[in-house]
């Protein structure tokens, strides 16, 4: 038996009222601290995305501040090119082992110029991409073009670019290497007159 203030005895339907009374009250006690720390489990992801795009704002600022021309990039050290001497090209393995005439030979070389000026802005943006997947491929295709048919020159500079890719020398090298095989290239185009 419950006493009231007066000690009149509650009956069972005041006892279940104020039971449910109390579960009521004590349901939005604890609705109202979930909520709060609901709340606080919020505010701290926002905070967290806050800092987030913070943290991308400013690596966006870097990266913007970091665009420059591959030029300006990687050439800040004084690199003289060629860093390494290579005889003249000489395409005498494609008369050779190939069986092509001097004439034929000659033509080939022409085509190869085409495909290396088309790929060198490719491996530029490659290597500013700091993507050896991508420079590994392009640089592998156009060494077997070029040493299929023949030696010398931009033949052995796109092979020693290629060794370096191989073993994952730094993008700084990399981009050293692709400085002598454009400086190749310019020399095979004087030799074999290509414009």
């Amino acid at each position: 038996m419950i006493l009231t203030h007066e000690s009149k005895p509650m009956n069972n339907s005041e006892v279940i009222l104020l039971s449910l009374a109390i579960a009521i009250l004590a349901g939005l006690i604890f609705y109202s601290i979930y909520l709060t720390y609901r709340s606080s489990k919020v505010k701290s992801a926002a905070s967290q995305a806050e800092s987030l795009k913070n943290m991308l704002n400013e690596y966006a600022q870097k990266v913007q501040e970091d665009e420059s021309t591959i030029d300006e990039k990687f050439e800040s050290k004084d690199i003289v090119i060629p860093t390494k001497e290579y005889a003249k090209y000489d395409n005498n393995r494609a008369v050779d082992e190939m069986g092509l005439t001097q004439e034929e030979a000659d033509s080939f070389v022409y085509d190869l110029v085409k495909a290396l000026e088309s790929e060198v802005p490719r491996i530029e943006t490659a290597i500013k991409g700091s993507d050896y997947k991508a420079v590994e491929e392009i640089v592998h295709t156009i060494t077997g073009s070029s040493s299929t048919l023949g030696t010398g020159g931009v033949s052995s500079a796109l092979i020693s670019f290629y060794t370096a890719v191989q073993h994952r020398d730094d993008f700084q090298k990399l981009y050293t290497h692709l400085q002598n095989v454009k400086y190749y290239l310019a020399e095979l185009k004087e030799q074999y007159k290509v414009q």
